[in-house]
């Protein structure tokens, strides 16, 4: 969806249609009787043509861009990150002003026997998750909270 204010300031050409009524943001009933067909460029080479509803999306916002349009431009999202990833692997900021590291399970890995390798040789060592030294317990002290 594009407002109607931006498709009106980039002078784009509207199709009318019969009207169709959606829930907007927060729940406001929202009619749409026209679309335009826009280019999207992500990145610095990667350019789609899709056809947009135009419409009053809201307050503050110009365009509302859906899963369809993520799913069929190869954009996948990084929560965790904050990032948005291209097609082309190129990362966007999606909030704030520094990238987080990223937040991964560190295990030490040991071979359960003695194990040497030679040049070019290898071996398949079995990742033990959870508990490694069953004799051994840790405790914490903390506020428990209903959940």
């Amino acid at each position: 969806m594009i407002s109607l204010d931006l498709a009106r300031r980039l002078q784009l050409t509207l199709s009318s249609h019969r009207q169709i009524k959606v829930s907007g943001l927060g729940g406001v009933p929202t009619y749409i009787s026209s679309s335009t067909q826009v280019k999207v460029t992500l990145g610095h080479r990667v350019v789609y043509v899709f056809d947009l509803w135009v419409t009053n999306i809201g307050e503050d916002v110009d365009v509302l861009l859906g899963m369809d349009f993520m799913f069929s431009a190869g954009v996948r999202l990084c929560i965790r990150e904050g990032l948005v990833i291209l097609p082309d692997e190129e990362s966007i900021l999606m909030y704030g002003e520094v990238v987080q590291r990223r937040q991964g399970l560190d295990l030490p890995i040991k071979a359960p026997t003695g194990l040497h390798l030679r040049s070019e040789e290898s071996a398949t060592v079995r990742i033990r998750y959870g508990q490694s030294n069953l004799k051994l317990m840790w405790f914490g002290q903390g506020e428990v909270t209903d959940g």
